[in-house]
């Protein structure tokens, strides 16, 4: 049986893009959710202690398995949304994450 895994994703989103941002936004949360995720948090990060801002955005999802999220990345339905993704954020990680 899989085990159950956690994603989370840091974004920098790209201030002269906008419109692609909120368009990649729009279409990957329903793809997520197809995929049985379920939002933990999503954050606006509004200040670093130490260190230098990365980014300025988190979303954090629980999945029954890595499986199932890792099949949405690999779909025709994601990949369509790239462009966008490139486009309006100046960079992003994608983890997986799981119980220590």
């Amino acid at each position: 049986m899989s085990q159950p895994t956690t994603l989370v994703v840091t974004a920098a989103p790209n201030p002269k893009a906008p419109e692609a941002m909120q368009s990649y936004l729009k279409g990957v949360l329903p793809l997520l959710m197809g995929a049985g995720g379920e939002i933990v948090k999503r954050l606006k990060v509004t200040d670093v202690i130490g260190g230098k801002q990365a980014y300025g955005m988190v979303l954090v999802m629980n999945f029954a398995s890595k499986d199932a999220v890792s099949t949405m990345f690999d779909s025709d339905e994601y990949k369509a949304l790239i462009p966008a993704r490139e486009e309006g954020f100046t960079s992003m990680t994608i983890n997986f994450a799981e119980e220590m």
